[in-house]
Protein backbone atom coordinates (compact mmCIF):
# COMPACT_ATOMS: atom_id res chain seq x y z
CA UNK A 1 0.00 0.00 0.00
CA UNK A 2 1.55 3.27 -1.11
CA UNK A 3 1.53 6.11 1.35
CA UNK A 4 -0.02 9.42 0.28
CA UNK A 5 -0.17 12.12 2.94
CA UNK A 6 -2.43 15.17 3.05
CA UNK A 7 -0.83 18.44 4.17
CA UNK A 8 -2.19 21.96 4.31
CA UNK A 9 -0.59 25.14 3.06
CA UNK A 10 -1.48 27.97 5.45
CA UNK A 11 -0.14 31.43 6.11
CA UNK A 12 1.47 31.91 9.53
CA UNK A 13 2.84 35.35 10.48
CA UNK A 14 2.83 36.40 6.84
CA UNK A 15 4.72 33.30 5.59
CA UNK A 16 3.36 30.22 3.85
CA UNK A 17 3.96 26.96 5.70
CA UNK A 18 3.12 23.31 5.07
CA UNK A 19 1.53 21.65 8.09
CA UNK A 20 0.42 18.08 8.61
CA UNK A 21 -3.27 17.57 9.36
CA UNK A 22 -3.67 16.86 13.10
CA UNK A 23 -5.61 13.83 14.24
CA UNK A 24 -8.22 13.61 16.95
CA UNK A 25 -8.45 11.11 19.78
CA UNK A 26 -10.02 8.53 17.47
CA UNK A 27 -7.14 8.71 15.01
CA UNK A 28 -9.11 10.52 12.29
CA UNK A 29 -8.09 13.76 10.59
CA UNK A 30 -9.19 16.88 12.50
CA UNK A 31 -10.05 19.12 9.54
CA UNK A 32 -10.98 22.11 11.70
CA UNK A 33 -7.73 22.31 13.64
CA UNK A 34 -5.88 24.44 11.09
CA UNK A 35 -6.78 27.84 9.59
CA UNK A 36 -8.01 28.22 6.02
CA UNK A 37 -5.61 27.31 3.26
CA UNK A 38 -4.97 24.89 0.41
CA UNK A 39 -4.61 21.12 0.73
CA UNK A 40 -1.68 19.30 -0.91
CA UNK A 41 -0.77 15.66 -1.40
CA UNK A 42 2.69 14.33 -0.57
CA UNK A 43 4.14 11.02 -1.77
CA UNK A 44 7.39 9.54 -3.03
CA UNK A 45 7.97 8.33 -6.58
CA UNK A 46 11.14 7.77 -8.57
CA UNK A 47 13.24 8.37 -5.47
CA UNK A 48 11.90 11.89 -4.99
CA UNK A 49 9.27 13.50 -2.85
CA UNK A 50 6.34 14.78 -4.90
CA UNK A 51 3.60 17.31 -4.14
CA UNK A 52 0.33 18.13 -5.87
CA UNK A 53 -2.63 20.42 -5.20
CA UNK A 54 -5.63 18.65 -3.66
CA UNK A 55 -8.30 21.36 -3.46
CA UNK A 56 -9.63 23.61 -0.72
CA UNK A 57 -12.09 21.31 1.09
CA UNK A 58 -11.64 18.11 3.04
CA UNK A 59 -13.77 16.10 0.61
CA UNK A 60 -11.66 17.27 -2.34
CA UNK A 61 -8.45 16.34 -0.51
CA UNK A 62 -9.71 12.85 0.38
CA UNK A 63 -10.87 12.20 -3.18
CA UNK A 64 -7.51 13.35 -4.58
CA UNK A 65 -5.73 11.11 -2.05
CA UNK A 66 -7.81 8.09 -3.12
CA UNK A 67 -7.06 8.63 -6.81
CA UNK A 68 -3.37 9.13 -6.22
CA UNK A 69 -3.15 5.86 -4.27
CA UNK A 70 -4.79 4.02 -7.17
CA UNK A 71 -2.33 5.57 -9.61
CA UNK A 72 0.65 4.45 -7.53
CA UNK A 73 -0.80 0.96 -7.16
CA UNK A 74 -1.19 0.78 -10.95
CA UNK A 75 2.44 1.76 -11.34
CA UNK A 76 3.58 -0.87 -8.81
CA UNK A 77 1.54 -3.56 -10.62
CA UNK A 78 2.98 -2.39 -13.98
CA UNK A 79 -0.43 -1.72 -15.45
CA UNK A 80 -0.11 -0.29 -18.99
CA UNK A 81 -0.50 3.47 -18.96
CA UNK A 82 0.68 3.86 -15.36
CA UNK A 83 4.43 3.52 -15.96
CA UNK A 84 5.08 7.14 -14.93
CA UNK A 85 2.18 7.59 -12.51
CA UNK A 86 3.02 9.73 -9.52
CA UNK A 87 5.70 11.73 -11.30
CA UNK A 88 4.63 15.35 -11.62
CA UNK A 89 4.67 16.67 -15.18
CA UNK A 90 6.80 19.74 -15.63
CA UNK A 91 4.59 22.84 -15.62
CA UNK A 92 4.92 25.33 -18.43
CA UNK A 93 5.58 28.97 -17.57
CA UNK A 94 2.36 30.81 -16.87
CA UNK A 95 2.41 32.98 -19.98
CA UNK A 96 3.07 29.92 -22.18
CA UNK A 97 0.10 28.08 -20.64
CA UNK A 98 -2.18 31.11 -21.16
CA UNK A 99 -1.25 31.59 -24.81
CA UNK A 100 -1.54 27.86 -25.52
CA UNK A 101 -5.04 27.93 -23.99
CA UNK A 102 -5.95 30.99 -26.09
CA UNK A 103 -4.87 29.10 -29.22
CA UNK A 104 -7.35 26.37 -28.30
CA UNK A 105 -10.11 28.95 -27.73
CA UNK A 106 -9.38 30.59 -31.08
CA UNK A 107 -9.67 27.22 -32.82
CA UNK A 108 -12.81 25.96 -31.08
CA UNK A 109 -14.75 29.12 -30.18
CA UNK A 110 -16.14 32.08 -32.08
CA UNK A 111 -14.01 35.17 -32.80
CA UNK A 112 -15.94 37.32 -30.30
CA UNK A 113 -15.43 34.69 -27.60
CA UNK A 114 -11.72 34.56 -28.34
CA UNK A 115 -11.43 38.35 -28.08
CA UNK A 116 -13.13 38.34 -24.68
CA UNK A 117 -10.96 35.50 -23.35
CA UNK A 118 -7.83 37.19 -24.67
CA UNK A 119 -8.62 40.51 -22.95
CA UNK A 120 -9.38 38.81 -19.63
CA UNK A 121 -6.36 36.50 -19.60
CA UNK A 122 -3.94 39.23 -20.70
CA UNK A 123 -5.12 41.21 -17.68
CA UNK A 124 -4.66 38.05 -15.60
CA UNK A 125 -1.05 37.80 -16.83
CA UNK A 126 -0.48 41.45 -16.01
CA UNK A 127 -1.28 40.80 -12.35
CA UNK A 128 0.59 37.47 -12.09
CA UNK A 129 3.60 38.55 -14.17
CA UNK A 130 6.01 37.52 -11.38
CA UNK A 131 4.42 34.09 -10.94
CA UNK A 132 6.43 31.45 -12.85
CA UNK A 133 3.85 28.63 -13.08
CA UNK A 134 0.16 28.13 -12.47
CA UNK A 135 0.67 25.77 -9.53
CA UNK A 136 2.13 28.68 -7.54
CA UNK A 137 -1.24 30.50 -7.55
CA UNK A 138 -3.48 29.87 -4.56
CA UNK A 139 -7.00 30.94 -3.67
CA UNK A 140 -5.78 33.84 -1.56
CA UNK A 141 -3.82 35.10 -4.57
CA UNK A 142 -6.99 34.99 -6.63
CA UNK A 143 -8.86 36.94 -3.95
CA UNK A 144 -6.24 39.69 -4.15
CA UNK A 145 -6.56 39.55 -7.95
CA UNK A 146 -10.31 40.22 -7.69
CA UNK A 147 -9.64 43.19 -5.39
CA UNK A 148 -7.06 44.47 -7.88
CA UNK A 149 -9.60 44.31 -10.72
CA UNK A 150 -11.95 46.49 -8.71
CA UNK A 151 -9.43 49.04 -7.44
CA UNK A 152 -7.05 49.43 -10.38
CA UNK A 153 -9.34 48.78 -13.34
CA UNK A 154 -12.61 50.02 -11.77
CA UNK A 155 -14.54 47.05 -13.14
CA UNK A 156 -18.18 46.58 -12.24
CA UNK A 157 -19.57 43.64 -10.27
CA UNK A 158 -20.89 41.79 -13.33
CA UNK A 159 -17.63 42.29 -15.25
CA UNK A 160 -15.58 40.96 -12.33
CA UNK A 161 -17.78 37.86 -12.14
CA UNK A 162 -17.38 37.38 -15.89
CA UNK A 163 -13.58 37.64 -15.54
CA UNK A 164 -13.64 35.07 -12.73
CA UNK A 165 -15.61 32.61 -14.90
CA UNK A 166 -13.05 32.82 -17.71
CA UNK A 167 -10.14 32.43 -15.28
CA UNK A 168 -11.89 29.42 -13.75
CA UNK A 169 -12.20 27.83 -17.21
CA UNK A 170 -8.47 28.34 -17.73
CA UNK A 171 -7.63 26.72 -14.38
CA UNK A 172 -9.97 23.82 -15.15
CA UNK A 173 -8.16 23.22 -18.43
CA UNK A 174 -4.88 23.10 -16.46
CA UNK A 175 -6.26 20.45 -14.09
CA UNK A 176 -7.21 22.74 -11.17
CA UNK A 177 -10.97 22.94 -11.54
CA UNK A 178 -11.90 23.60 -7.91
CA UNK A 179 -9.58 26.46 -7.05
CA UNK A 180 -12.20 29.17 -7.62
CA UNK A 181 -15.08 27.38 -5.91
CA UNK A 182 -14.83 29.28 -2.61
CA UNK A 183 -13.75 32.58 -4.17
CA UNK A 184 -15.53 35.64 -2.77
CA UNK A 185 -17.07 37.66 -5.61
CA UNK A 186 -19.27 40.77 -5.64
CA UNK A 187 -23.00 40.17 -5.91
CA UNK A 188 -24.41 40.13 -9.39
CA UNK A 189 -26.47 43.16 -10.43
CA UNK A 190 -29.31 42.53 -12.89
CA UNK A 191 -30.21 45.85 -14.55
CA UNK A 192 -33.68 46.37 -15.95
CA UNK A 193 -33.87 45.88 -19.73
CA UNK A 194 -33.98 49.13 -21.66
CA UNK A 195 -36.77 49.98 -24.07
CA UNK A 196 -37.24 52.78 -26.60
CA UNK A 197 -40.37 54.89 -26.11
CA UNK A 198 -42.87 55.25 -28.93
CA UNK A 199 -42.19 58.98 -29.14
CA UNK A 200 -38.42 58.47 -29.53
CA UNK A 201 -38.93 55.75 -32.15
CA UNK A 202 -41.23 58.04 -34.13
CA UNK A 203 -38.58 60.78 -34.16
CA UNK A 204 -35.84 58.27 -34.98
CA UNK A 205 -37.52 56.71 -38.00
CA UNK A 206 -38.72 60.09 -39.28
CA UNK A 207 -35.08 61.23 -39.47
CA UNK A 208 -33.84 57.97 -41.05
CA UNK A 209 -33.28 57.46 -44.78
CA UNK A 210 -35.00 54.58 -46.60
CA UNK A 211 -32.04 52.17 -46.26
CA UNK A 212 -31.68 53.06 -42.58
CA UNK A 213 -35.39 52.53 -41.98
CA UNK A 214 -35.12 49.04 -43.48
CA UNK A 215 -32.08 48.23 -41.34
CA UNK A 216 -33.32 49.47 -37.97
CA UNK A 217 -36.92 48.32 -38.45
CA UNK A 218 -35.43 44.84 -38.99
CA UNK A 219 -33.66 45.12 -35.64
CA UNK A 220 -36.83 46.38 -33.95
CA UNK A 221 -39.27 43.86 -35.46
CA UNK A 222 -37.14 40.69 -35.35
CA UNK A 223 -34.88 41.05 -32.29
CA UNK A 224 -31.76 40.08 -34.26
CA UNK A 225 -28.34 40.46 -32.67
CA UNK A 226 -25.83 42.73 -34.39
CA UNK A 227 -23.74 39.96 -35.96
CA UNK A 228 -26.91 38.16 -37.06
CA UNK A 229 -27.98 41.27 -38.98
CA UNK A 230 -24.47 41.75 -40.39
CA UNK A 231 -24.53 38.20 -41.83
CA UNK A 232 -28.17 38.26 -42.98
CA UNK A 233 -28.47 36.95 -46.56
CA UNK A 234 -31.38 37.47 -48.94
CA UNK A 235 -31.77 33.68 -48.96
CA UNK A 236 -32.50 33.84 -45.21
CA UNK A 237 -35.72 35.79 -45.88
CA UNK A 238 -38.81 33.83 -46.92
CA UNK A 239 -41.23 36.38 -48.35
CA UNK A 240 -43.96 33.76 -48.80
CA UNK A 241 -43.87 32.36 -45.27
CA UNK A 242 -43.07 35.81 -43.80
CA UNK A 243 -40.05 34.58 -41.83
CA UNK A 244 -36.37 35.31 -41.34
CA UNK A 245 -33.93 32.50 -40.57
CA UNK A 246 -30.76 32.95 -38.55
CA UNK A 247 -28.33 30.52 -40.17
CA UNK A 248 -24.64 29.70 -39.89
CA UNK A 249 -22.21 30.97 -42.50
CA UNK A 250 -19.16 28.69 -42.05
CA UNK A 251 -17.40 30.21 -45.03
CA UNK A 252 -17.49 33.56 -43.22
CA UNK A 253 -16.67 32.17 -39.78
CA UNK A 254 -20.12 33.10 -38.47
CA UNK A 255 -22.22 30.80 -36.27
CA UNK A 256 -25.34 31.74 -34.28
CA UNK A 257 -24.93 32.05 -30.55
CA UNK A 258 -24.74 28.62 -28.90
CA UNK A 259 -24.54 27.18 -32.47
CA UNK A 260 -28.36 27.12 -32.75
CA UNK A 261 -30.19 28.30 -35.86
CA UNK A 262 -33.69 29.70 -35.47
CA UNK A 263 -36.62 31.14 -37.43
CA UNK A 264 -38.42 34.39 -36.57
CA UNK A 265 -41.77 35.50 -38.05
CA UNK A 266 -41.90 39.02 -39.44
CA UNK A 267 -44.90 41.36 -39.84
CA UNK A 268 -46.23 42.29 -43.26
CA UNK A 269 -45.09 45.90 -42.72
CA UNK A 270 -41.45 44.76 -42.56
CA UNK A 271 -41.91 42.40 -45.52
CA UNK A 272 -43.13 45.27 -47.70
CA UNK A 273 -40.24 47.47 -46.57
CA UNK A 274 -37.65 44.76 -47.32
CA UNK A 275 -39.23 44.19 -50.73
CA UNK A 276 -38.63 47.87 -51.51
CA UNK A 277 -35.09 47.75 -50.10
CA UNK A 278 -32.39 48.08 -52.77
CA UNK A 279 -30.54 44.88 -53.66
CA UNK A 280 -26.92 45.25 -54.61
CA UNK A 281 -26.12 43.20 -57.76
CA UNK A 282 -23.97 40.16 -57.03
CA UNK A 283 -24.15 40.73 -53.24
CA UNK A 284 -25.71 38.24 -50.84
CA UNK A 285 -25.91 40.63 -47.89
CA UNK A 286 -29.21 42.33 -47.12
CA UNK A 287 -27.42 45.23 -45.43
CA UNK A 288 -23.96 45.44 -47.04
CA UNK A 289 -21.28 48.05 -46.56
CA UNK A 290 -20.76 50.71 -49.27
CA UNK A 291 -18.10 48.41 -50.77
CA UNK A 292 -20.46 45.41 -50.80
CA UNK A 293 -18.87 43.59 -47.87
CA UNK A 294 -20.02 43.02 -44.29
CA UNK A 295 -21.25 46.20 -42.62
CA UNK A 296 -19.52 46.61 -39.26
CA UNK A 297 -20.59 50.24 -38.69
CA UNK A 298 -24.27 49.72 -37.90
CA UNK A 299 -23.87 51.22 -34.43
CA UNK A 300 -22.30 54.37 -35.91
CA UNK A 301 -25.20 54.68 -38.33
CA UNK A 302 -27.67 54.26 -35.48
CA UNK A 303 -26.11 57.10 -33.50
CA UNK A 304 -25.97 59.30 -36.61
CA UNK A 305 -29.73 58.90 -37.13
CA UNK A 306 -30.37 59.70 -33.46
CA UNK A 307 -28.31 62.87 -33.77
CA UNK A 308 -30.27 63.96 -36.87
CA UNK A 309 -33.52 63.37 -34.98
CA UNK A 310 -32.43 65.62 -32.12
CA UNK A 311 -32.14 62.68 -29.71
CA UNK A 312 -29.23 61.79 -27.44
CA UNK A 313 -26.92 59.47 -29.44
CA UNK A 314 -25.47 58.06 -26.20
CA UNK A 315 -28.87 56.55 -25.37
CA UNK A 316 -29.21 54.75 -28.71
CA UNK A 317 -27.60 51.40 -29.43
CA UNK A 318 -28.44 48.23 -31.33
CA UNK A 319 -29.05 46.05 -28.27
CA UNK A 320 -31.93 48.22 -27.09
CA UNK A 321 -33.79 47.50 -30.35
CA UNK A 322 -33.56 43.81 -29.43
CA UNK A 323 -34.78 44.33 -25.86
CA UNK A 324 -37.60 46.57 -27.14
CA UNK A 325 -38.70 43.75 -29.44
CA UNK A 326 -38.78 41.23 -26.58
CA UNK A 327 -40.58 43.55 -24.17
CA UNK A 328 -43.21 44.61 -26.71
CA UNK A 329 -43.82 41.01 -27.83
CA UNK A 330 -44.49 39.86 -24.27
CA UNK A 331 -46.64 42.91 -23.55
CA UNK A 332 -48.72 42.21 -26.69
CA UNK A 333 -49.68 38.79 -25.36
CA UNK A 334 -47.23 36.36 -26.98
CA UNK A 335 -46.41 33.51 -24.61
CA UNK A 336 -42.96 33.46 -23.05
CA UNK A 337 -41.90 30.16 -24.68
CA UNK A 338 -42.57 31.59 -28.14
CA UNK A 339 -40.59 34.76 -27.39
CA UNK A 340 -37.77 32.63 -25.99
CA UNK A 341 -37.55 30.80 -29.32
CA UNK A 342 -37.61 34.04 -31.32
CA UNK A 343 -34.87 35.59 -29.19
CA UNK A 344 -32.68 32.47 -29.24
CA UNK A 345 -32.40 32.34 -25.45
CA UNK A 346 -31.08 29.18 -23.81
CA UNK A 347 -32.79 29.84 -20.48
CA UNK A 348 -36.42 30.78 -19.91
CA UNK A 349 -35.22 32.90 -17.00
CA UNK A 350 -33.36 35.15 -19.45
CA UNK A 351 -36.57 35.80 -21.38
CA UNK A 352 -38.50 36.47 -18.18
CA UNK A 353 -36.27 39.47 -17.51
CA UNK A 354 -38.15 41.27 -20.28
CA UNK A 355 -41.46 40.94 -18.42
CA UNK A 356 -41.29 44.54 -17.19
CA UNK A 357 -44.15 47.01 -16.71
CA UNK A 358 -44.77 49.50 -19.46
CA UNK A 359 -43.49 53.04 -18.93
CA UNK A 360 -46.08 54.59 -21.24
CA UNK A 361 -48.96 54.45 -18.76
CA UNK A 362 -49.56 58.11 -18.00
CA UNK A 363 -52.46 58.50 -20.44
CA UNK A 364 -54.33 55.64 -18.77
CA UNK A 365 -53.40 56.83 -15.30
CA UNK A 366 -54.89 60.26 -16.08
CA UNK A 367 -58.25 58.58 -16.74
CA UNK A 368 -58.33 57.14 -13.22
CA UNK A 369 -59.65 60.24 -11.39
CA UNK A 370 -60.69 60.44 -7.76
CA UNK A 371 -64.09 62.06 -7.05
CA UNK A 372 -63.74 65.40 -5.30
CA UNK A 373 -60.07 65.90 -6.28
CA UNK A 374 -60.88 67.47 -9.64
CA UNK A 375 -62.59 70.52 -8.03
CA UNK A 376 -60.28 73.45 -8.83
CA UNK A 377 -62.33 76.23 -7.18
CA UNK A 378 -60.41 77.88 -4.32
CA UNK A 379 -61.88 77.53 -0.83
CA UNK A 380 -60.97 79.42 2.29
CA UNK A 381 -59.75 77.44 5.24
CA UNK A 382 -62.23 77.45 8.15
CA UNK A 383 -60.94 78.19 11.66
CA UNK A 384 -60.57 75.21 13.93
CA UNK A 385 -63.37 74.79 16.43
CA UNK A 386 -61.67 72.27 18.60
CA UNK A 387 -60.00 73.14 21.86
CA UNK A 388 -57.20 70.81 22.87
CA UNK A 389 -57.12 69.79 26.51
CA UNK A 390 -54.66 67.34 28.06
CA UNK A 391 -53.34 66.53 24.65
CA UNK A 392 -56.73 65.44 23.29
CA UNK A 393 -59.24 67.39 21.23
CA UNK A 394 -62.53 68.22 22.96
CA UNK A 395 -65.76 68.05 21.08
CA UNK A 396 -67.80 71.23 20.99
CA UNK A 397 -71.52 70.61 20.73
CA UNK A 398 -73.30 72.50 18.05
CA UNK A 399 -75.72 75.19 19.21
CA UNK A 400 -79.44 74.49 18.62
CA UNK A 401 -81.28 76.57 16.04
CA UNK A 402 -82.83 79.87 17.11
CA UNK A 403 -86.35 78.44 16.79
CA UNK A 404 -85.62 75.84 19.46
CA UNK A 405 -84.31 78.36 22.04
CA UNK A 406 -86.66 79.42 24.89
CA UNK A 407 -86.25 82.53 27.00
CA UNK A 408 -84.77 82.06 30.41
CA UNK A 409 -87.83 83.57 32.18
CA UNK A 410 -90.19 81.22 30.41
CA UNK A 411 -88.08 78.24 31.44
CA UNK A 412 -88.17 79.29 35.12
CA UNK A 413 -91.90 79.91 35.01
CA UNK A 414 -92.56 76.49 33.65
CA UNK A 415 -90.48 74.89 36.36
CA UNK A 416 -92.54 76.72 39.08
CA UNK A 417 -95.79 75.57 37.50
CA UNK A 418 -94.62 71.97 37.69
CA UNK A 419 -93.87 72.34 41.38
CA UNK A 420 -97.36 73.65 42.10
Amino acid sequence: MHRVNIVKKVKVDGDWKLLAIPRNSKGNYDWTALPEGVYLLEWRAGGKRRRESAGITASQALEAQRRKKHELEGRALKVPGFEHAGENPKHSPLHVAVHKYLDEVETLKKPNTHRKYEAVLERFLEYFQNCPTIDKIGQEDLTRYVIWLKKHHDLGANTIRHNAIIVAQFFKRQGRENITRGLQLPDRIDPLPREYSSADLAKFFKAAYDAERALFSTFLQTGLREMEAVHLFWTDINFERLTIRVTAKPQLGFYPKRWEEREVPIPIQLVERLNRHTRRPGCNYVFPSPAGNREYHMLDRCKAVAARAGLDPEKFDLKTFRSSFATRSLRNGFDIRTVQSWMGHKSLETTMRYLVPSKEVHARLDQATVPGLDDTEPREQRPEREVRRRGRPRRVQAKPPASEKRPEAGRIASQESVKM
